[in-house]
């Protein structure tokens, strides 16, 4: 698992130069389009480790208190299934956002140590991290960096192991989060006159405010901190240069990792998933960061291998979604995949690359700390259409609708234009139909899992949001608190902590 890698990567013609990815993606099947359910580190992951979607996770930015106190110790994550299954589990890295479980080995430090040099954590703690840039060349070498402790760890795991016992290893990586920081050689590898501007360099015309929150302009030094002011090309082809570095650097790790498999001797008779848990905009609608629906902000590289089970050089085009990703796994090593996640096994694709799969995939982004509006999105294989909505209440605040066969970069939102009207329309019924009517035909999913309660975030990065949360619902002791904590007691509740104990 990925931090921040969107998928503008060597293997499927972009410009950021990953050998390793390549190579994995040259022995299996590489998805062309493979979207998250939320473009932010904590309900992504969610996402993934569960196999449920946003809605029923509870979790926006950053974990909430019902997923970590409620919900995830009744239905586990992948680990949890595998260990209940035989398997010898372990993480390696960042696979939750902020918190551990009992698998985890190799944890993250806190902080900027293992993102940047030592000088840059001096300026850190000196100047505050909105006076530092966000990008550095750094001298010292790859040892410098936590990704590569995470690496060495887990290779050195994987070669004491026997092959006698099934292992489910989840390593996540940190880079390309920002700072955008890498070793010298990882900056030589790019020429940056030929790093292409991003297009559009404004936000699409006719797209509404709440298409991108410019947050990220706040964290460190930019050219610029205005966000109705583009940066300079110059500056722009040196922050794309810093994060392509960033990721290459990741893939080096990668390939160490891969390396450790193939000499353990246990690479014939394993299955590998490389994920990212969202995309990044890298200038792209005036915006460098995360928490957008726009494409590069939604699509992920997805790769599975297989020696002898999974054909090699498979290049699908099939929409999938991040949610899928636990069922294909339990799918692949032969388990019944639970009834309660909410996700399909792309197995079914692996076999036959061209089928007809899912018409279309959801993603959803909340704005405001107690998220007043909620996007939610809708891919099919040619439009985007995406409504912004008032919560409670689902008024319909915005609409954007972009089609990708006129216009790739999403430089004009469609959505009032009379052509596209009954175009949007029909998309706006599809959108409301909800993912299970995007099945493919054939296919169901039982889950009938409750919604979650409004997001009551939690740990340390929630302080804030709760305290907005408090502000608006009240105290703990208001009717406010009570109808927003409240939780669902009808039968589909009581089917969905039977399932879970089962």
């Amino acid at each position: 698992m990925i931090d921040d890698l969107n998928a503008d990567i060597s293997a499927v013609g972009g410009p950021i130069q990953t050998p390793n990815i390549d190579a994995l993606a040259s022995r299996g099947a590489l998805f062309s389009k493979m979207y998250v359910q939320q473009p932010v580190c904590s309900a992504s992951r969610a996402s993934i480790l569960t196999g449920l979607r946003p809605d029923t996770t509870g979790v926006n930015y950053p974990y909430s208190s019902y997923f970590v106190e409620e919900l995830q110790p009744k239905v586990g994550i992948i680990s949890d299934f595998f260990h209940e299954k035989g398997y010898n589990v372990k993480q390696f890295g960042k696979v939750h956002h902020g918190i551990d479980n009992k698998f985890q080995l190799t944890k993250p430090k806190s902080g900027a140590g293992g993102f940047v040099s030592k000088d840059r954590i001096k300026q850190f703690k000196e100047l505050g991290k909105a006076q530092v840039p966000p990008y550095e060349k750094v001298v010292e070498g790859e040892e410098a960096f936590i990704d590569y402790k995470i690496a060495t760890d887990a290779v050195r795991d994987l070669k004491s192991l026997d092959g006698e016992k099934p292992f489910c290893y989840i390593v996540g990586f940190q880079k390309p989060h920002l700072p955008f920081s890498a070793p010298k050689e990882f900056w030589d590898m790019y020429d940056r006159e030929r790093i292409a501007q991003p297009v559009p360099v404004g936000l699409a015309s006719g797209t509404s405010h709440y298409a991108v929150d410019q947050y990220y302009l706040k964290q460190y030094r930019w050219e610029t901190g205005d966000p109705a002011k583009s940066f300079s090309p110059p500056y722009a082809s040196k922050i794309r240069h810093a994060y392509y570095a960033s990721a290459s650097f990741v893939d080096a790790q990668i390939g160490r990792l891969l390396d450790g498999l193939e000499e353990s001797g246990l690479a014939q008779n394993t299955i590998i998933a490389l994920i990212s848990d969202h995309g990044f905009l890298l200038g792209e609608q005036n915006y460098w960061g995360k928490t957008n629906l726009f494409e590069n902000g939604l699509k992920v590289p997805f790769i599975m291998a297989w020696p002898g089970e999974i054909d090699e050089g498979i290049r699908s085009d099939a929409l999938v979604e991040a949610v899928d990703v636990f069922p294909t796994l339990v799918d692949l090593t032969g388990f019944d995949v639970p009834r309660h996640l909410e996700g399909t096994s792309v197995g079914p694709v692996l076999s036959d690359p061209d089928m007809d799969w899912k018409r279309g995939v959801f993603s959803q982004q909340p704005r405001g700390n107690v998220s007043e509006v909620e996007g939610i999105s809708l891919r099919t294989d040619r439009y985007r259409y995406t409504e912004w909505v008032e919560m409670p209440g689902g008024t319909v605040l915005e609409r954007e609708l972009y089609d990708y066969e006129a216009d790739p970069s999403e430089s004009r939102n469609l959505v009032n234009d009379s052509e596209f009207a009954i175009i949007a329309e029909n998309l706006a019924g599809e959108l409301r139909s909800g993912w299970k009517a995007m099945l493919p035909e054939g296919y169901g999913n039982d889950s009938c899992n409750p919604p979650a309660p409004p997001s009551y975030a939690w740990g340390n990065e929630g302080k804030s949001r709760r305290a907005a949360w408090h502000e608006l619902f009240g105290g703990e002791e208001s009717e406010g608190w009570r109808r927003a904590t409240e939780r669902r007691s009808s039968v589909e509740g009581v089917q969905y902590t039977i399932e879970f104990e089962k």
